[in-house]
Parts: structure tokens; C-alpha cells; sequence
């Protein structure tokens, strides 16, 4: 029964009450207490206790309406802080918000213990959810978004996925990750490190700090053997002799170089470079290298020189292709070397 129709039917009884009581007893009462002395009709005096009990039964009712109103406000208040903090557990951030209710404070620490994960059939109907869910779907889509305006903290793996986005949108981005990206262990830097070496020059290249590995050596040598274009790069030789010992080159190695290099530099500058290497403490494992640029250079007596001078086990493969010259069979060097 609502308050109202309470107060109603209350004052309803007691005015039937007492004009019952008053159509056969109209007499006065006196009370008197003491000093203290009222003097009322009967029939109110038999009405009394009603009304009595009355205000005691309103305030009562009062009382706990008024504390299921600050209940239900209370939970209220933080069911929508509940609904900001799931748009913020959306964008991969844990709330700060603080609730009221045992029940939400209970559901806000348990939030923060799970990983959102996008339900294509749940339709919150929150339109900051929403906007949310809306922003992440475009950035595993591969789209880039602006984030600036969320406020994302910086471990946060959506910043990092929007910026593979951005690289693969726009390669030259990748100084901007460079200058920015403080974990160069990341993936994102390095990513953003293998895109950068593909269009710099290499003096900018090694401002970055360049360490090179066999993976960005190859990138290296492919763009310096590109003819003249937005691609190709320009390196002396000494920088390519360092770059080798930096990456610790292997016999495979230093034999791929050979392979290419070849056809970029001139007879002279070819056996100068690996000529250097073969007598470097530094590059011993060039000599196969060396060897192979003088068969294509057709300096076979210089070859025979170093083969007459090593061990029975060493050059094995190329005392083998000697042999097959010197008996009118020709082979393919290269193509021998590499089994």
C-alpha cells in the first residue's frame, strides 16, 4: 500500500471513528496530571490513540522510504559508474572510479581482473560503451584512430596497435616511433626500426643507434644494390666491411655478398674489397669469398698460389672445381659452393 492511500484510509477511520463515538457521546473529558490539565471531547479522547499511532506508523514508513530512496540512488549512481568504468575496461584501462554499494564495490574489483573481449550480439546501449567497442573494432581492423582525447595510459596495447596501423599506412612514420618508442626491445620499435632502415639514408640510419643483424644487412645490400631510385642508398666500402664484422658475417655470408656485389662494383674495386677482407684477422671466414671473386675474375693462378699453400683439408670444394677445369669441365662456382 502506498503512503498515500495509507495516510487516506487512516484519516478516513478515524474521523468514522470519532463521529460514531460523538453521535451517542458528545460529553467533555478532562484530563489531569498533576498541575497539567485537557479537556477534550470524548470522542477524541477515544480517537487519541489512533492518531498516535498514527504519526508513529509515518514516521516509521518515512524513515525507511527514505532510506530505500538513498538506497536505490546509491545504486543508481553507481550503475553508472559501473557503465564508465566497463567504457574504460573497453579502451584496455582499469577504472579508478569508487562505489558505494557492497554489491558494485565487489563487481568493480573483479573488473579489473578480466580482459574485454568484443560479443558482436551485445548491444549495450550506452553510447560512451559503445563509442568505445566502435573505436577498438577500428583499430583491430587495421584503421588508424586518433587517441589522444582518451587519455590512455602508456602501456596500454591499443596505443601500440594504433601505431602499427599508422607504420603500415605511412612507412615513414617510423622516425616518429623511433624518437617516441622508450622500449627498443618492443615489437613495435622494432618494427618500426626494419621500416625505417628500408627508405633513410644511411647516415640517418646510424644516428638511431644502428646495430646491425644479418636481417638489416641484407635490407641494407639490397637497396645499395638498386640502381639509382627513391630505394637504392649509397655506402662506401669501408662502412660495409664494419657492418660485416659488426653482424659477425659467416663463410655464407661474406659468399652472398660476393654473389651480388659483383655486378655494382667494378673488377678493381671487387678484388680491392675482398682482397681486404681475405687479409683481415677480422673477416677469416671471406676467404671462400675471395676465392670465388678471383675464378670470376679469371685469376686462376693466383688461386692455384693459395690453394698449393693450405692444408690438405682445407679449400676442399675448391681444389675440387681445379680439378675439374683443369680435365675440361666446367662448373658453376656459385652453384657448387652453396652445397
Amino acid at each position: 500500500m502506498g503512503i498515500k492511500r495509507y495516510i487516506l484510509l487512516t484519516v478516513v477511520y478515524m474521523l468514522a471513528i470519532g463521529l460514531y463515538v460523538y453521535s451517542f457521546n458528545g460529553d467533555m473529558y478532562t484530563l489531569e496530571v498533576y498541575t497539567f490539565s485537557l479537556e477534550l471531547p470524548v470522542a477524541l479522547w477515544i480517537v487519541l490513540p489512533t492518531i498516535l499511532l498514527f504519526l508513529a506508523s509515518i514516521t516509521h514508513m518515512m524513515y525507511y522510504s527514505l532510506k530505500d530512496f538513498w538506497k536505490a540512488r546509491s545504486i543508481n549512481k553507481d550503475f553508472e559508474n559501473f557503465k564508465t568504468a566497463l567504457s574504460e575496461k573497453v579502451m584496455g584501462e582499469d577504472s579508478v572510479v569508487k562505489y558505494k554499494t557492497e554489491f558494485f564495490k565487489f563487481v568493480g574489483k573483479s573488473m579489473k581482473m578480466l580482459d574485454y573481449k568484443e560479443i558482436e550480439d551485445f548491444i549495450s546501449k550506452d553510447e560512451k560503451i559503445e563509442l568505445n567497442r566502435q573505436v577498438v573494432k577500428d583499430i583491430n581492423d587495421g584503421k588508424v584512430v586518433e587517441l589522444k582525447k582518451y587519455r590512455l595510459s602508456s602501456q596500454n596495447k591499443l596505443l601500440d596497435q594504433n601505431n602499427f596501423n599508422r607504420l603500415t599506412e605511412d612507412v615513414k612514420y617510423a622516425s616518429t616511433i623511433l624518437k617516441e618508442c622508450t622500449d627498443k626491445n618492443s615489437k613495435l620499435y622494432q618494427k618500426a626500426y626494419l621500416e625505417y632502415i628500408k627508405y633513410s639514408s644511411f647516415e640517418d640510419i646510424k644516428k638511431i643507434g644502428f646495430t646491425p643483424t644479418k636481417e638489416t644487412f641484407r635490407i641494407l645490400m639490397e637497396r645499395y644494390l638498386e640502381e639509382e631510385g627513391t630505394e637504392s642508398i649509397k655506402m662506401d666500402l669501408d662502412s660495409i666491411e664494419e657492418l660485416l664484422m659488426q653482424f659477425k658475417a659467416n663463410r655464407e655470408d661474406y659468399l652472398e655478398l660476393a654473389y651480388e656485389i659483383k655486378t655494382k662494383l667494378d673488377p678493381d674495386a671487387l678484388m680491392a674489397l675482398f682482397e681486404k677482407l681475405y687479409n683481415s684477422t677480422e673477416h677469416s671466414a671471406a676467404s671462400d669469398a675471395y676465392l670465388y671473386v678471383l675464378y670470376e675474375l679469371q685469376m686462376i693462378d693466383k688461386i692455384r698460389d693459395i690453394l698449393e699453400n693450405s692444408d690438405e683439408d682445407e679449400f676442399v670444394k675448391w681444389k675440387t672445381i681445379l680439378f675439374l677445369r683443369d680435365h675440361g669441365k666446367n662448373v658453376d662456382s656459385g652453384l657448387f659452393l652453396r652445397i
